[in-house]
């Protein structure tokens, strides 16, 4: 009888089964390092909440080896005993340049106003949309009227004549090469301030050129020097109205603001203008008025030999285009050239209407 076969399957080993302990371990590992950086803070606040005493003048000398341990001490937050801290020496900025850098004001010696109290103070018009000249139409004859005396009498009628004048364009412009060191190692900014300078010279420059333009149009002349302690002024009023216009602003000179201020009542001595107040400054009228024309400052009239203008502030008109702040970088030099540039129109209107005196 033949033998039965063995069929019984061979064990097969399992393995035994495993744990992930990864995730568990970066969860303690975020927990400690959590708890690090608490006890951080903790330890920092204790440092930075550290209250040193008043030092008192009297001190007795402290050895270096004594200063050094107690300075130690103090910086990892552990508490000084304040008649320790007492011995310790002053500790002051101008002894320790190399951690205290210079401070910078905002304000800067030598910066002028930037206004411009006459450009200000006269009428700006729209900047013409092309073209460097500026067109104004001007009447040459005026139309007249009457009474018609009787019907289907003719009327007055006169012929009317409208021409025009142009104004050229000045170009008023600054500028200068700056290397780049300059440029990225100084602070305060040079060229936030380089460009301040700049308009501060186009704003001087364009009043200038502004009151040559007027006083060369032609203006009215006063009769005599001009005297604020017994002032005549009737004639502006006169030339003023000869063109159909009306004064309404008296420019000054900075030798004529001089005399304002001082201008006396004879007697009393009592100042004559009192009711100017102090925003009599340059880029701005005064708060009250003279013989009823509100007075401006101008800067730019001294040097003229106009100590002052009296006229309608419709009469000069103005515009401008700009300003525009050009920059390039040249690498050639390592530097950047930044120029500020405007394009003014001057228009002396009614030049007839202006009178000027000199003091």
């Amino acid at each position: 009888m033949a033998e039965t076969p063995d069929v019984t399957p061979e064990p097969v080993a399992v393995p035994p089964p495993t744990l992930d302990l990864a995730p568990l371990t970066r969860s303690i590992d975020d927990h400690f390092a959590k708890f690090g950086e608490r006890l951080d803070k903790v330890e920092e606040n204790a440092r930075s909440s550290f209250i040193v005493p008043s030092p008192e003048r009297n001190n007795p000398s402290v050895s270096a080896g004594r200063w050094m341990k107690t300075a130690l001490a103090a910086l990892t937050g552990e508490r000084i005993p304040a008649e320790e801290m007492r011995v310790m020496a002053d500790l002051i900025t101008s002894d320790n340049l190399g951690v205290v850098p210079e401070a910078h004001l905002t304000e800067l010696i030598g910066i002028i106003d930037t206004g411009r109290p006459f450009l200000g103070s006269t009428r700006r018009i729209p900047t013409p949309a092309a073209g460097m000249t500026l067109n104004v139409p001007v009447i040459t004859t005026r139309p007249t009227a009457g009474v018609q005396v009787n019907e289907k009498d003719d009327i007055t009628s006169t012929e009317t004549s409208i021409t025009s004048t142009g104004f050229d364009a000045l170009t008023i412009a600054g500028g200068g090469d700056i290397s780049l060191q300059l440029l990225k190692r100084s602070d305060p900014s040079y060229l936030e301030l380089y460009l301040q300078l700049l308009a501060e010279a186009v704003a001087e420059n364009a009043e200038a050129e502004a009151i040559a333009a007027l006083l060369a149009s032609g203006v009215s002349a006063g009769t005599g020097t001009i005297d604020f302690d017994d002032l005549l002024i009737g004639e502006a009023w006169t030339n003023a109205i000869a063109v159909r216009q009306r004064p309404t602003t008296m420019w000054l000179s900075s030798d004529a603001v001089a005399a304002v201020i001082d201008a006396k009542a004879s007697g009393t001595n009592a100042p004559l203008y009192s009711n100017l107040n102090a925003n009599f400054t340059v880029g701005g009228g005064a708060g009250g008025t003279i013989s009823g024309l509100i007075p401006v400052y101008v800067p730019a009239l001294d040097g003229t030999g106009t100590d002052v203008l009296i006229g309608p502030r419709n009469g000069f008109a103005w515009a401008e285009d700009g300003a525009f702040t050009l920059q390039v970088d040249v690498p050639s030099k390592a530097g950047r050239d930044v120029a500020l540039v405007v394009i003014d129109w001057y228009c002396p209107l009614y030049p007839d209407a202006f009178t000027e005196w000199s003091l």
